[in-house]
């Protein structure tokens, strides 16, 4: 307890840490399984410190990217992550025109499995700063898949999913069997999945006893991430122009680092701020099965 307090402490002290890594699934015929680790970084005073010299261990959010939007290419999550004490492990896989939905799925929850043993593999990066607690994170199509591999899964301790899409097999119905905390943000300028058929359905749906759904006014489908592609495709899609990504990841800190802090940390001061945060924010509109625990 002590150690993690201390961790606490000095969460403002971290730098970025930056990985490409890959792993074997031997179960579907030895895949490879390429995502980008980032990761906390202590560096002692005129020194250059390796990830495990922190004396910390982190929660780890295993990230899944949205259709043709490259999983390295979400800097603004990174920028909010890392610095407050998080290790984010994002999938590079299924980033071309025809994605398995159920494979990106097994992927996801495939690389939940494989956190404790990046974080006890002494040829890891993450040796000995990647902690067992693990949220599951997506956008788009990753957001769907997402709530594939949560469903039932003793690896999810949370999951976030950013303007998720409605993937085949339903990811409405997956999220009927997520039962952990779950945060989902929608966009009221998103029409490339469109909150009344996607992310709406999603929260009714969800089996979390603790559930807030936030509608990010003006908010943009690919505001959540940093891809000049997507937000192409939103101008011929004829989309109307809503937040871009500077603007977006302002709203998305305030709620998700607290959000995070609350049920991976333990930290109840978080989830006070989050609840009042929320109360008074005209940037948002939302909905919740209840508000966050808050100190006694």
């Amino acid at each position: 307890m002590t150690a993690l307090l201390t961790c606490m402490a000095a969460s403002a002290q971290y730098t970025i840490g930056h990985a490409r890594m890959e792993l074997r699934d031997e179960s579907r015929g030895n895949r490879r399984v390429k995502f980008e680790a980032y990761y906390p970084v202590t560096a002692q005073a005129g020194s250059a410190a390796p990830s495990g010299m922190t004396g910390c261990k982190f929660p780890v959010i295993c990230f899944a990217h949205g259709y043709q939007h490259p999983g390295d290419q979400y800097g603004n999550l990174v920028n909010i992550l890392v610095p407050a004490g998080y290790v984010m492990l994002s999938l590079t896989t299924f980033e071309g025109p025809l994605p398995s939905h159920i494979g990106y799925a097994d992927e996801v929850r495939f690389l939940a499995a494989s956190v404790a043993g990046l974080g006890n593999d002494p040829a890891s990066p993450l040796y000995g700063i990647a902690d067992t607690i693990c949220c599951l994170m997506g956008h788009s199509m990753g957001g769907g898949a997402m709530f594939h591999a949560a469903a039932g899964n003793a690896d999810a301790d949370a999951v976030i999913a950013l303007t998720p899409y409605q993937i085949r097999p339903s990811a409405i119905e997956a999220a009927s069997l997520v039962m952990v905390p779950t945060l989902i943000f929608s966009g009221t300028s998103d029409c490339i999945t469109s909150p009344e058929k996607n992310h709406q359905p999603m929260y009714e749906r969800s089996g979390a006893e603790n559930k807030t759904y936030i509608s990010i006014i003006n908010g943009s489908h690919c505001g959540m991430g940093d891809s000049r592609k997507c937000f192409t495709a939103e101008r011929l899609a004829g989309c109307r122009q809503g937040l871009n990504t500077e603007q977006q990841s302002a709203i998305l800190a305030r709620y998700m680092v607290p959000w995070l802090d609350c049920f991976l940390k333990g930290e109840k001061e978080q989830g006070a701020l989050f609840n009042q945060t929320l109360a008074s924010d005209s940037a948002v509109n939302w909905l919740r099965s209840r508000p966050l625990p808050e100190p006694e």
